[in-house]
């Protein structure tokens, strides 16, 4: 069915059984007035940005069950039909905005047919009946290879000052970054961690492009950054990680997002999961314009479109454009870095019924409880509510089945 941007809840005709088992695939762009296109995910939008509910990302697909709870849909979900009653979606905005939004979202349902085996394939049928060959959702995809990360975190900075300058919590979040992958079986010599002075330009050139060698086409990658990020202000097409060597009067002493995305393709991994608790990091998804205040989904929307990253990447990013403004002393950490610990942590497992609880997180359950949970957290301690950027260069629905946890 398709979803229209200026009409609220609209019925999908599908009545539910309480526990029913459903799966949602959405896709599309609409928009909200003059507002760039987005998809299904929505976007940050502003503080003051008036929404059908507020715990959600503007323009966000919802669904609700009946006249149950209402949840996060997005472009994918595996639910439990928590209540029993019709299928109904709406875009997240206030019913004041409707007059000029525009254009609509694609979703197709799934009904999983009878089975006991979760390994076995079995058929999916849509809205219009059509018998699909899909694999059903498995709790979770045991990885074929090894897992590799390298981990960034930067509070202090050698030339700091009113451009750069030295944070709280950056470090810290590395560190707590690190010790979650140990407690998910890692192996320290699987975990390159590069803080403050050590997280030099050349040091994280060396970790990126010589260390990740190591890492073979069945295994996966992992990114995380914290930090700041900045463009270079006579071609802002141009994008940095800040270092801790970095000048920012001479930009090219940072480490350009696009050359990191471009390490890391060279290492033509199965998997790629990217976690960037900075300014500007929807670099690390779109090569397209944008300074400070920059809007990144519109151009991640059409960056995943257009397949210009290799399938099997993941991106979970804090895009906001002042790593200052969202950390705070009641976290110990930045906003984004502060949900992802929890939910990994096991506070995602199982969360809004993204998957089984199981004690196995997957990533379709850390997207459900980020999506969630981070804006609700911001919005408690910041009074505005931040959103994180989720997305995949893949259609597969098994991307959110693979795990960071080593299963042995």
């Amino acid at each position: 069915m398709t979803v229209s941007a200026s009409s609220g809840w609209q019925s999908s005709g599908i009545s539910l059984q309480k526990g029913q088992k459903i799966i949602i695939k959405a896709s599309g762009l609409w928009n909200k007035g003059f507002a760039s296109d987005c998809g299904p995910d929505g976007y940050s939008g502003s503080a003051g940005e008036i929404r059908y509910d507020s715990g959600y990302g503007a323009m966000a697909l919802l669904g609700k069950i009946g006249n149950g709870q209402t949840f996060f849909v997005g472009s994918y979900l595996n639910l439990e039909a928590p209540s029993s009653g019709e299928l109904s979606f709406r875009p997240n905005c206030a019913e004041i905005g409707f007059w000029d939004n525009t254009g609509g979202i694609s979703a197709s349902i799934y009904l999983p047919g009878p089975s006991s085996v979760y390994t076995e394939k079995v058929s999916l049928r849509d809205t219009q009946n059509e018998q699909l060959p899909v694999q059903k959702s498995k709790t979770v995809i045991k990885k074929d290879g090894s897992s590799w990360a390298v981990v960034i975190g930067i509070s202090k900075y050698k030339y700091s000052g009113s451009q750069l300058p030295n944070l709280v919590f950056a470090d810290d979040d590395a560190k707590i970054f690190a010790r979650a992958l140990g407690s998910l079986g890692w192996s320290d010599s699987h975990i390159k961690l590069l803080l403050n002075e050590d997280a030099t330009q050349r040091n994280i050139m060396i970790a990126l492009e010589s260390w990740l060698t190591k890492a073979g086409p069945n295994d996966q990658i992992i990114l995380f950054w914290a930090g700041h990020g900045y463009p270079d202000p006579e071609d802002p097409e141009k994008v940095y990680f800040a270092c801790y060597d970095t000048d920012v009067s001479t930009p090219a002493t940072g480490y350009r997002m696009d050359y990191v995305r471009r390490a890391l393709e060279e290492r033509k991994a199965k998997n790629v999961i990217l976690f960037a608790d900075t300014c500007h990091a929807g670099k690390l998804i779109t090569r397209s314009e944008g300074g400070r205040g920059i809007s990144i989904v519109p151009d991640l929307n059409k960056l995943v479109r257009e397949k210009t990253i290799p399938k099997g990447w993941v991106f979970m990013v804090g895009a906001d454009t002042d790593r200052q403004a969202i950390e705070h002393t009641s976290w110990s950490n930045g906003a984004f870095t502060h949900s992802l610990i929890k939910g990994l942590n096991g506070e995602a497992d199982g969360f809004q019924s993204a998957g089984l609880k199981n004690g196995v997180v997957t990533m379709g359950e850390l997207k459900a409880y980020m999506t969630a949970v981070m804006p609700e957290e911001t919005q408690k301690v910041l009074g505005v509510a931040k959103h994180p950027v989720i997305a995949t260069t893949t259609g597969d629905p098994d991307i959110w089945n693979i795990t960071l946890q080593e299963i042995k």
